[in-house]
């Protein structure tokens, strides 16, 4: 099978070109990555040291995926300025912006940042806390699979999302995201559809307690009454724990 496959960043300037036609015995993109080392050694050296990631039809593929004719193939390196997506016990916006301006690459002209934060009020009820419970090791995958594809489809320097898991008090951050462009139009566009599509598509459930009691929040920011639960079971910190837990 003869495939083509295109390069990016470093990965380009080590293959010495910008794309290429493979001829692969296999079909996974493992034995894709292992044809490519052996066809530039420059770039099979780099590879036994560092994870590059792999884009199969615009969407960031495993190891394991399978390779058909006529797929779009792109072999990038590890996304600059951290650009990832991944669930974090605690989040500090000064220093995650800090270290996202640090190492900006020269061509960028525009940064643009959401920070989300945990109500305090809600249906003029105070709010106690909210617990986001994540599927992980999926949910840090989805979100990192959600930053590539946005950085393609806007054509973002880097792009980092951070995503609060456990327990959060009013006032917290929960939600950090930024994004860097040539200029502010690619960076607001790319801002306002992150935002969206992590409200949307994260695998993270929001548990808010409050005064009046515990609802689970849809993506849609309807509220559901929490069932009660046994009393051996309860979702505390993110996970559901046993009453002797609590």
């Amino acid at each position: 099978m003869r495939v083509r496959v295109r390069f990016f960043s470093l990965v380009k300037d080590l293959a010495g070109k910008s794309e290429d036609y493979v001829e692969l015995k296999g079909n996974t993109v493992s034995e894709l990555l292992a044809e490519l080392g052996k066809r530039y050694p420059k770039l099979g050296e780099w590879l036994k040291e560092e994870e590059v990631i792999v884009l199969v039809n615009g969407e960031v593929a495993p190891r394991e995926r399978e390779i058909r004719e006529g797929d779009d193939i792109a072999v990038v390196p590890p996304l600059s300025g951290g650009a990832h997506g991944r669930f974090v016990e605690r989040i500090e916006p000064k220093e995650e912006l800090g270290d996202f301006l640090k190492v900006l690459p020269p061509e960028v002209g525009a940064v643009a940042v959401f920070v989300g934060v945990v109500k305090g009020l809600v249906e003029s009820r105070r709010v106690t806390e909210l617990v986001y419970e994540a599927y992980e090791p999926y949910a840090s995958k989805k979100l990192a699979e959600l930053v590539c594809e946005e950085i393609e489809r806007h054509g973002l320097a880097t792009a980092i999302v951070l995503h609060k898991q456990g327990v959060a008090k009013p006032g917290e951050p929960v939600l950090f995201i930024a994004v860097a462009s040539r200029g502010r139009r690619e960076a607001l566009n790319a801002l306002a559809s992150i935002v969206e599509r992590v409200k949307r598509e994260a695998l993270v459930w929001k548990l808010e307690r409050r005064e009046d009691g515990e609802y689970w929040v849809t993506s849609d920011g309807k509220r559901i009454e929490r069932p009660k639960a046994p009393a051996e079971h309860r979702v505390t910190g993110g996970s559901v724990a046993e009453a002797s837990d609590v």
